[in-house]
């Protein structure tokens, strides 16, 4: 092995991404140009770097200043009996806080999230039709009036026993809101079971705040994936979205309220996904 050739490359790859981390964090404080030239030219260079790592990004990446108001957020609960009514009809008995009708049941864990199940499913291996479970999913949750304007489709993925998972996640205003979700199983034309944990009351704070740019954020990116064994090279990242994300904690297990921070998510077309928490200025 050459390995004066060897470090001479390592050298200039250091160079590069010293450069372009120099660029990034100190380029809008150099010279006269307009906050979105520095921003253009810093997402170009950022860009580039990725590339050169076997990166690339092939979503559209958001440019424009971006401002996110405070908010904080309360999850569902279900203690008024409601949604339990209308997934399992009038006559249903409640046993030791599990509902049951004569083809179903409900389950309330931690009075956050709802677990409906089909009893008597049929059993074995039963091919399921990936493109038709997510519109069976997306009828059902019409069925039950949970399909509105902020949930949006996430995933579709066959399961080992020939079942689909279906996901849908939380969106507010062009923001997603995690953690937040409904996954239904779908078994050949039928829901079989559902989870759901959402959040209801939004309360808008009058503060706000003034998230980094994307390429700033993309930058952070390359260290993320460099420190996850499970992301193999070359990483296409297939989405980029901000929004709000609420952390809990082993002190915070069971909260039923707070307030989230701004985060970058970031999807590849692998699959993996990738948070990033969005600093703030």
């Amino acid at each position: 092995m050459d390995w004066s050739r060897t470090k001479t490359i390592l050298i200039i790859a250091l160079l590069l991404t010293n450069s372009v981390l120099f660029f990034v964090l100190y380029g809008d404080r150099i010279g006269a140009r307009t906050d979105y030239e520095n921003n253009q030219n810093q997402l170009t260079e950022v860009l580039k770097l990725l590339e050169s790592e076997q990166v690339t990004v092939t979503t559209d990446v958001p440019t424009q200043d971006l401002v996110m108001t405070d908010i904080r957020l309360t999850y569902e609960t279900y203690e008024d009996e409601t949604m339990i009514q209308i997934l399992l009809g009038e006559n249903f008995t409640n046993i030791d806080g599990q509902y049951l009708s004569k083809d179903a049941g409900v389950r309330i864990l931690e009075t956050q999230e709802l677990v409906y199940q089909l009893l008597n499913p049929l059993g074995g291996y039963v091919e399921t039709d990936v493109d038709q479970a997510t519109e069976i999913a997306k009828n059902f949750l019409d069925s039950v009036g949970l399909q509105y304007s902020s949930v949006a489709h996430w995933v579709t993925e066959q399961q080992d026993d020939g079942t689909v998972l279906v996901e849908f996640r939380q969106i507010e205003d062009g923001y997603f809101v995690e953690n937040a979700y409904m996954k239904l199983i779908v078994s050949n034309t039928s829901v079989i079971e559902l989870r759901r944990k959402w959040f209801g009351a939004i309360e808008v704070q009058d503060t706000s705040k003034i998230v980094e740019s994307p390429a700033k954020a993309l930058f952070r990116v390359l260290s993320e994936i460099d420190g996850n064994t499970d992301i193999q090279r070359p990483v296409e990242i297939e989405s980029m979205d901000l929004g709000y994300r609420l952390i809990s904690n082993i002190l915070t297990i069971n909260f039923q309220e707070g307030e989230p921070m701004p985060y970058w998510r970031f999807r590849t077309a692998q699959g993996d996904v990738i948070y990033i928490e969005a600093q703030t200025e």
